[in-house]
């Protein structure tokens, strides 16, 4: 009887041993944006999908300052392990520091996104190819935001396909204070909100800034020309559909064609040592999409 209790204990023992390493999963913590906003409702979509698997946990980090920080934080930094963003991120990344934009791959498409360019009214510019050539000298400048901003990292790209761009005047301004001034012509002539359909700001500018502004083209074709870091077209030229902002800026049967693209997942791959934890994550995202794509659109 001795003899069985002993066994019974070394069985035992040998569970309780085997438990936590059984148990234990791969942490990811996956950078956004801001709460509320589709990336942080993608992420959390992607981490909700993931809560079954043996292999990972998906730790969403919302407010982190955009596609750029993002960067910051899972490519140069070591706050995150992957990330969702605009991919004019990554082809700056690779232009600065062709590294450690290396080991930062996509890894999966999600909701699609435009470049919203918002123009004051009086200036008579309809599309944004007018700031660059300018022929009346009429001195256009555009809002960006700070450096760093979704619409300043596809404008860095903007420049390096077509220099003329980088002779255009630049403001900080950005949000509700670059509508305002941009609809009563006191500040820049553009401002650039790049985003899904339905974006908030956009919304607004269409309900409460309309009267002031132009909802402009983006269709200089020296954007065809722009790749990303596998070689493969970073643009493609869409109509934001007509009806999107309804009151004032478009109607229900006026498109406008910009450039557009689709927002993806990267991972800094040199933190996933453990093949499983990769696999279980790109798996997650590829499940999640669907439900991300319905309330984003692609």
């Amino acid at each position: 009887m001795r003899k069985l209790f002993t066994a019974i204990g070394i069985v035992a023992t040998m569970l309780f041993s085997v438990a936590p390493a059984m148990a234990a999963k791969t942490e990811v913590r996956l950078c956004t944006g801001s709460d509320g906003g589709p990336y942080a409702t993608a992420g959390k979509l992607i981490a909700n999908v993931a809560k079954g698997d043996p292999n990972i946990d998906v730790k969403v980090v919302v407010d982190t300052g955009g596609t750029w920080a993002n960067i910051q934080k899972t490519a140069l930094g070591d706050e995150c392990d992957a990330m969702i963003g605009q991919p004019d991120g990554h082809v700056l990344l690779a232009r600065q520091k062709p590294s450690a934009a290396k080991a930062l791959k996509p890894f999966g498409d999600l909701h699609r996104e435009y470049l919203h360019a918002l123009c004051s009214k009086a200036s008579g510019v309809d599309d944004i190819g007018d700031l660059e050539s300018d022929p009346a000298g009429n001195g256009y400048t555009i809002a960006l935001g700070e450096p760093g901003s979704g619409a300043w990292l596809i404008w860095q790209n903007f420049i390096a396909e077509d220099a003329d761009y980088g002779k255009v005047p630049v403001t900080t301004d950005s949000d509700v204070i670059a509508l305002a001034s941009v609809a009563s012509g006191t500040g820049a002539t553009c401002m650039l909100q790049p985003a899904a359909i339905g974006n908030p700001l956009v919304r607004q500018a269409d309900e409460q800034f309309g009267d002031g502004l132009v909802l402009a083209g983006v269709n200089d074709r020296d954007f065809d020309n722009a790749v990303d870091p596998q070689g493969k077209q970073l643009y493609t030229y869409s109509e934001i559909p007509s009806g999107s902002y309804k009151k004032s800026l478009q109607g229900w049967f006026s498109g406008k064609k910009t450039v557009t693209w689709l927002a993806k997942v990267y991972v800094n791959t040199d933190r996933f040592t453990d093949r499983k934890a990769l696999s279980s994550f790109i798996t997650a995202v590829a499940r999640a999409k669907p439900a991300i794509v319905a309330e984003y659109g692609q």
